[in-house]
């Protein structure tokens, strides 16, 4: 990601990243940045919205090549336990986000997939919605509760990955290999932290 960045001309990374259409893609490399910070010095939020316009508003006088020498010095892939997986999550999301707006593939280690396919329960909610949830992503099973109803998906990991923070339509949703007699939207988006895509979204994964 960082030779990404610093190969790619300033004014390009000036533009709005349609995933995050609040974001150019600059702030969202400032975000990653602060995240880092954060993580690192044991700045956790109290307040997610907060936490990152904070990020994205202490490092605005610097430029996303200027940013990617601080990003360096905090290796947060490398740092990270399971406890911290949040962090990576909304990492690769973004990382992602920018491949997307850049229009270039996307590589992720199977090791990180799995990490965050494991992440990616939470979203479930399986006790409180009474599911027993079993993803079937690549060539790994990850389950989670123990409920009366059964929920099932079978897909890759990238695009469930992508699926589970709103970077897939609805239709997109949908349409994956569910297997379960449950409202997957209305379980998935009920905190409505993450929205679905409007459009449907194609990217490269390598």
């Amino acid at each position: 990601m960082s030779d990404l960045i610093l190969r790619t001309e300033l004014s390009k990374l000036d533009a709005i990243a349609p995933l995050t259409p609040e974001w150019r893609v600059r702030d969202i490399v400032a975000h990653l940045v602060g995240v880092a910070q954060d993580v690192s010095s044991g700045n956790f939020p109290q307040d997610f919205d907060a936490w990152t316009r904070a990020q994205v508003e202490r490092l605005r006088t610097f430029d996303a090549h200027e940013l990617i020498d601080q990003w360096q010095e905090f290796p947060i892939g490398e740092m990270l336990s399971e406890s911290l997986a949040i962090a990576l999550y909304d990492q690769v999301t973004h990382e992602a986000d920018i491949c997307h707006a850049l229009g270039v593939p996307i590589a992720l280690e199977p090791r990180t997939l799995s990490l965050l396919s494991k992440f990616t329960l939470s979203r479930f909610a399986a006790q409180e919605n009474d599911l027993c949830v079993t993803l079937h992503l690549d060539d790994q099973d990850f389950v989670s509760g123990d409920g009366a109803r059964a929920l099932t998906l079978s897909a890759t990991a990238f695009d469930w990955f992508r699926a589970s923070n709103g970077r897939r339509s609805v239709t997109q949703i949908k349409a994956m290999e569910w297997w379960g007699d449950v409202d997957v939207i209305a379980i998935l988006f009920a905190s409505g932290f993450f929205t679905p895509a409007h459009d449907d979204v194609f990217e490269i994964f390598r």
